[in-house]
Formats: C-alpha cells, sequence, structure tokens
C-alpha cells in the first residue's frame, strides 16, 4: 500500500513544486514590474529630453553663427520646460557654442563629455550643475550629425531633485530602494542621496556588468553588508537600467523563497499521514485479525484445546466469515478427538484385558503342568512337564508385562529378562544345585514378536547355563546375564557360567547342537534375525546373540552381512 501510495505523493510533490516555481516566477515578475513602476515617470523624463534634445539641435544648429539668438532660444526653451536646468550647443571641442546661462566655456575636460565623444551615441551622466550653480544634475549630451559628420552635441540637464523625486516616500515605508545607473554603472538618480546610493547596489566587481543582469531578480549581498533582493530592468535599453533593492526578508514572503519547504512538506505530509491511515487501516481491518487467527490455530496445534475458539472484535465480513469456518473446523476436529480418545481408550481396555486373561490361561496351565509333573512317576516325565512349564511361564511374563505397561504395544527387554530369569533361579532354590543369577540389562523396548522370540531363547539358554554352571571359589553357582543396544541399532545378548574343568560334560550339549532346546534356540534366533556365537574357555562359558533392534535399516545391514558369509562359505566349499 505505501509503494500505492509512492506515485502519488511523488505526482503531489512534483504538481506543487511546479505551482511554487510558477508562484515564484510571477512573484519575481511583480517585483521587477514594481522596479519598472517606481522609473516609468523618469524613463517618461528621459524620453521626452531625448526627443526635446533632437527638436532643439535642429532648431539650433543653423543658428551656431548667432551666439545672441541661440543664447535667447536656449534660455526662452529653459524657461518654458521647468523640468529642464541647463539646455547648450557644444562643438566637437567641447567649447560651449550657446547656452540657456549665455555664458561661454569650456566642458571638454568633463568625463560625461570625454565619453560622448567616445561613444558617438546620447550618453548620460551626472556631473555638477553646467549653470555654475551649486549640486549636481543629470544630463544628456546628444550627438548632432550631418553629412559631413558630428558638427556638435547638445546638452540638457536635468536637475538631480527631480530625479530623486520620483521615488516617493511611499516605497520607502516598505523598505525598498531605488537607483538608475547608465551603461557605466554609473548612479544617475536613486531614492538615497547619491552619496549613500552606492550602499544600496549589490557588491559586483564591476558595476557595469549589473546592465546584463537587466530582466533579473537576484538575492545579494548589498555593499552595505546586508542580505538584499534586488531586481533589475531597462528603463532605456542599451543605456539606462534601474535597480530595484528589497529587504530579503519581505523580498522571500513575496517570492516564495524559505516558504517553499513547508509548501513542499504539505504534500509529503499528506503521503505519510496516508501511508499512516493506511497502514492503521491495514492493521485494524487485516492485520490483527491475520494475527489472532494465527495465534488460535497455534494454540489448538500445540494442543492447546480450552481457549481453541476464535474470537474476532468487530471484523469484516470475510473475517467473520473466516472465524465461523474456524471455529466451525475447530469443534468438528475436537469432537473427531474425543471420539478417537475414546476408541483408543476402549481398545487399551480391552488389549490390557485380552493380555490379562491370556496370562492367567497360561499361568493356569502352567500350574495344572506343575500338579502333573508332582503326579508323574518317572523322572523323564517329571523334566519335560518341567521344561513345558517353564517355557509357558515365559510366554505368560510377556502378556503380564503387556498388561502392566502403558505402552501395550511393546515389552521392556529388562523386565522380561529380569522376570526370566528370576523363574529359572527359583526353579533350582532348595536343592544342592541352587544358581544366582547376576544381572546388567538395559532398558530396550521391543515389539510383541520380538519379545516372544527373546523370553523363549532366554528361557532356554538360561537354562541351559544354569545346568552346567559350575561353583566359583567362594563356592556360589552364579549365571551372568548382560544385555544392551549397539551403535548402530544392534541388541546383544551374553550369558556366561563357570566351568569345571573335571566336569565330564560333552562339549556338543554346552554348545546347543542336540536336543530339542537346541533346536528352539537356532530356530528363536532366526526368528530374530540374528547371529549366535560361544565361546569357550577352561573356566568360562560364553553364549552371544547379536539381532537388530526393531529398525529396518539395522535388518537390511544384518541381512547383507549374512548374505556374504554365506557367499564366502560357499566359495570356500567350493
Amino acid at each position: 500500500m505505501t509503494l500505492a501510495l509512492l506515485p502519488l505523493g511523488m505526482i503531489a510533490i512534483y504538481q506543487t513544486y511546479s505551482v511554487i516555481d510558477e508562484a515564484d516566477r510571477l512573484s519575481r515578475v511583480a517585483i521587477l514590474a514594481r522596479a519598472e513602476q517606481a522609473a516609468l515617470a523618469e524613463r517618461e523624463l528621459l524620453q521626452r529630453t531625448n526627443g526635446a534634445a533632437e527638436a532643439l539641435s535642429a532648431v539650433t544648429l543653423p543658428l551656431r553663427d548667432q551666439p545672441d539668438v541661440c543664447n535667447a532660444m536656449m534660455s526662452s526653451f529653459v524657461a518654458e520646460q521647468s523640468a529642464y536646468s541647463f539646455a547648450g550647443l557644444v562643438d566637437p571641442d567641447g567649447r560651449i557654442v550657446c547656452s540657456s546661462s549665455g555664458g561661454q566655456g569650456s566642458i571638454a575636460n568633463t568625463p560625461i563629455f570625454k565619453r560622448a565623444l567616445s561613444r558617438r551615441a546620447p550618453t548620460y551622466g551626472v556631473g555638477r550643475n553646467l549653470d555654475g550653480s551649486d549640486g549636481f544634475e543629470l544630463s544628456l549630451t546628444l550627438p548632432v550629425d550631418t553629412e559631413g559628420g558630428t558638427v556638435g552635441y547638445l546638452v540638457l540637464a536635468i536637475p538631480n531633485r527631480l530625479t530623486s523625486s520620483f521615488f516617493t516616500d511611499d516605497w520607502r515605508l516598505e523598505g525598498i530602494r531605488f537607483a538608475t545607473i547608465n551603461e557605466q554603472g554609473e548612479i544617475l538618480s536613486a531614492s538615497e542621496p547619491l552619496s549613500q546610493a552606492g550602499l544600496i547596489l549589490p557588491q559586483t566587481s564591476e558595476r557595469r556588468d549589473l546592465m546584463a543582469r537587466s530582466g533579473e531578480t537576484f538575492f545579494a549581498v548589498s555593499n552595505s553588508g546586508e542580505k538584499r533582493f534586488f531586481a533589475v530592468s531597462d528603463i532605456i535599453p542599451g543605456q539606462i537600467a534601474v535597480v530595484g533593492s528589497w529587504p530579503a526578508t519581505q523580498a522571500k514572503v513575496a517570492t516564495g523563497a524559505g516558504g517553499w519547504v513547508f509548501t513542499l512538506a504539505f504534500p509529503v505530509l499528506m503521503w505519510l499521514a496516508g501511508m499512516g491511515v493506511g497502514v492503521f487501516g491495514l492493521h485494524r481491518l487485516v492485520i490483527r485479525h491475520l494475527s489472532d487467527l494465527r495465534t488460535a490455530m497455534r494454540r489448538y496445534a500445540l494442543g492447546e484445546r480450552e481457549q481453541a475458539q476464535l474470537e474476532l472484535t468487530n471484523p469484516p465480513r470475510e473475517f467473520a466469515e473466516a472465524q465461523q469456518s474456524f471455529n466451525r473446523m475447530v469443534l468438528i476436529l475436537s469432537k473427531a478427538e474425543e471420539r478417537r480418545e475414546i476408541d483408543l481408550r476402549e481398545k487399551t481396555i480391552l488389549l490390557r484385558e485380552i493380555h490379562h486373561r491370556v496370562k492367567n490361561n497360561l499361568q493356569l496351565i502352567a500350574s495344572i503342568m506343575n500338579m502333573q509333573a508332582r503326579a508323574a512317576r518317572s523322572d523323564e516325565a517329571r523334566t519335560v512337564l518341567a521344561q513345558l512349564q517353564r517355557r509357558v511361564r515365559g510366554l505368560a511374563a510377556i502378556h503380564r508385562s503387556l498388561n502392566t505397561n502403558p505402552d501395550v504395544t511393546t515389552v521392556d527387554a529388562a523386565e522380561l529378562i529380569t522376570a526370566l530369569a528370576r523363574e529359572v533361579a527359583a526353579m533350582s532354590q532348595g536343592s544342592d544345585e541352587a544358581v544366582t543369577i547376576e544381572t546388567k540389562l538395559e532398558r530396550v523396548p521391543l515389539n510383541q514378536d520380538d519379545a516372544v522370540n527373546l523370553s523363549m531363547l532366554v528361557a532356554e539358554a538360561l537354562t541351559n547355563a544354569a545346568r552346567y554352571a559350575a561353583a566359583t571359589e567362594d563356592g556360589r553357582r552364579v549365571v551372568q546375564v548382560y544385555f544392551e543396544v549397539e551403535q548402530g541399532g544392534f541388541c546383544r545378548l551374553e550369558i556366561h557360567n563357570a566351568l569345571d574343568p573335571r566336569c565330564g560334560v560333552a562339549h556338543e550339549e554346552r554348545h546347543f547342537t542336540s536336543g530339542l532346546g537346541a533346536q528352539l534356540i537356532k530356530a528363536f534366533v532366526a526368528q530374530l534375525n540374528g547371529e549366535a556365537k560361544t565361546t569357550e574357555t577352561k573356566t568360562k562359558f560364553t553364549y552371544e546373540v547379536i539381532f537388530p533392534h526393531s529398525d529396518d535399516t539395522a535388518a537390511e545391514r544384518l541381512a547383507e552381512q549374512k548374505g556374504v558369509d554365506d557367499d564366502a562359505d560357499l566359495r570356500h566349499t567350493g
């Protein structure tokens, strides 16, 4: 949304900047017009002066040989035209031929006349009064040309008091100052006394350069050290220009300088406000509802069912529908979970009841076998029944473990082996060949198939170990049982018993190579996908079985290893 508002903000800034720039341009034009308006009366006077000089030169030129008549005509002209203080005809050498004052003399050494000789064009300048009185005046020196060239110059002078009166006190009250300059940068007239007029002009290396900036407005530091706003405009193109000088603070208000920052800031603030409103609206209408929905979904996924219902505050219609759908989904899933938990609890109860009944039935069968063994007359029959009874009790131990274990799908190997060891040890008690079974077992969960095979295997192996266990130095007959899980997911079972070198037990019997027990042990090892090996020394017999835990990867590795061993055996046999 912010990116969507950005182009609108940029367009607004551009348009505002264009309006400000145009307003600034119009303000500068207006200030320039005020400068021209202030010099309007002086322009009209200078234009009349130029026309009067041309007309007067045409009348007096034929009279240059009649000084008295020419003087009279000049005096009459100045008397009738109050705007002029002096009129005179000067020859090319600067000698006054005739004048309104009637005097003779020369102006050859005046700066104005020298500049007029070099320019050979109408020249305006300020100098001392030509009639000999004290003061300064603005004069026009106009070349008088004939077919033969310049034959003289017509000079008209305007008193300084007249030109200064054009800049009224109304301008002064506003802090505005004016001055007119010629092409040489010489001040012709000013709103200030001529001695102070230079202070209101801008600092520049060459004052004549101001003529080149005619039609411009600019800020600069005046000769008085004050920052002011200046406007330069032509009065007589190429000859005279007026320079208006405004206080900088007043000019900035007029031209818009200093206020453009705040003006441009307005659309920026509007854009930022729009973004703020958009973000606030987006958060209020969308983000906070999405956050509440996400939080409710997370709580439900983590199992928090107490406050699973979603309650949004003043949601839009779309989120209200989403809230209704979520709450309906939560209700349906909660009911499904309750139904599943009930079914699972009932299934668990049924499984435990089944294992309990099977355990009771197996114990009943074992008890019947025990009664039958006591009634048997031959030792062989009692031995067979005792072995069967032991095997049945081993199966009963599995079902007892499944009945008492919270996880009815697995059997703890440590508990199973401990129960079997207790059964075998109990069977040997009360006789001269009592056996003590020491265990070091790791708690490993087994599935039911592996548990059945392991229990039958351990029962047969323990019975065999107890039968052939020899007494140690302290007189005890000890059988040691170890069970652990190795790296790679393989289970290791080891059964140790001491041997009596003096006992004449056949090697084959100790190594489970014959008899029903040996066949059962091999079958159980095969069912476990394991490998069995025996190790015998003079004083110790060890039976070891390695089989994979309930892990498909371990089973595959063991099967591959057995396949390699079988291939090696076939190659060796061949």
